[in-house]
């Protein structure tokens, strides 16, 4: 499927967060104790800034204008605001529990596909107006940073 062109920069910021999903059950399946520790830190100090821009983009020009449009829109929507917010929390706790690695990149992952499989295509049920508003805030805010 072809991705519409206002959600371009957020997709490609959908490619880094998958990697980082990645790599999190990766190194967690590992078992290497130091890695799971380095990359827990990491996170721990960088998620919620590098995520912060990506995930405020979507809620204000994606969630809000596209939970109006019927009860299911409304409900991914409101999940993955919630998503969002599990996510700084599970980042800020992998500073003390590197056993929640495995856990943050299942649900980065699984979070980050719902929005590009299921949410995205449903992009065009919002005017030209709207679509515009996503595309200029993406453009706007600072891209997210590989961890």
């Amino acid at each position: 499927m072809k991705i519409a062109d206002e959600l371009l920069i957020l997709a490609r910021e959908h490619h880094i967060s998958l990697s980082l999903g990645n790599k999190c059950v990766n190194t967690a399946k590992a078992g290497k104790a130091e890695d799971i520790k380095a990359l827990c830190l990491k996170i721990s100090q960088t998620f919620g800034a590098s995520f912060q821009a990506h995930f405020e983009t979507e809620e204000i020009t994606i969630f809000a204008p596209l939970k109006d449009k019927s009860a299911t829109l409304k409900a991914m929507c409101e999940q993955l605001t919630k998503e969002h917010q599990q996510l700084y929390k599970l980042a800020q706790a992998l500073k003390d529990k590197p056993e929640l690695l495995a856990e943050f990149g299942d649900l980065l992952k699984a979070h980050t596909r719902i929005e590009d499989r299921e949410l995205f295509p449903h992009i065009n049920l919002l005017s030209k107006a709207q679509r515009q508003i996503i595309k200029d805030s993406s453009e706007r805010h600072l891209p997210i940073a590989k961890l």
